[in-house]
């Protein structure tokens, strides 16, 4: 067991990239069939999971760092065709079954918001890290914490990815 202090920044990178490779994983072995199929009509497909999840990332690393999200500074949301603001959480059924986004513009966005969300995590100072931000949902956090949460959303929805994309496809890791 090592006795050197872990870079924070990294660990965090790390745990990122892991549930990112997974998403770069859904270019191969997956059709366009498999990409948007909703198992039931209350349940959300994986281009839209991916979607959804590289908007939190993005939305969430912007809101920590001070910065302004990809999904507007690189024009994402008119490409998309959707608001600025939206970003998956609170969508109805209809919204989920509806999201039809061709899948290089997904995975294209969800690489932008990845490359952006590694780089925002690597300039934080360990005194930010410390330090108390309105998280998105309005209350004070710090944001070590509200990076916490993006890694755990990261896995849980990488999870669901998985899942659908073995429903519809097989395994997708060998």
């Amino acid at each position: 067991m090592t006795t050197e202090k872990v870079n924070l920044n990294l660990f965090i990178v790390d745990r990122l990239d892991a549930a990112y490779r997974w998403i770069e994983r859904l270019s191969e072995g997956v059709t366009d069939e498999q990409f948007f199929h909703q198992p039931t009509d209350d349940s959300n497909s994986i281009a839209w999971l991916v979607w959804h999840l590289s908007r939190w990332r993005d939305r969430v690393s912007a809101s920590v760092t001070g910065e302004t999200q990809v999904w507007i500074s690189e024009g994402w949301a008119q490409r998309f065709g959707m608001p600025e603001e939206r970003t998956g959480l609170g969508d109805t059924q209809e919204q989920a079954a509806a999201f039809r986004v061709p899948r290089d513009q997904v995975l294209g966005y969800a690489a932008a918001a990845h490359r952006a969300i590694v780089e925002r995590v690597l300039k934080i100072t360990p005194e930010r890290f410390d330090q108390e931000v309105e998280s998105v949902y309005g209350d004070p956090r710090p944001v070590w914490r509200i990076l916490a949460g993006v890694i755990g959303d990261s896995t849980e929805h990488v999870g669901q990815i998985n899942y659908l994309r073995g429903m519809t496809a097989g395994l997708g890791w060998r």
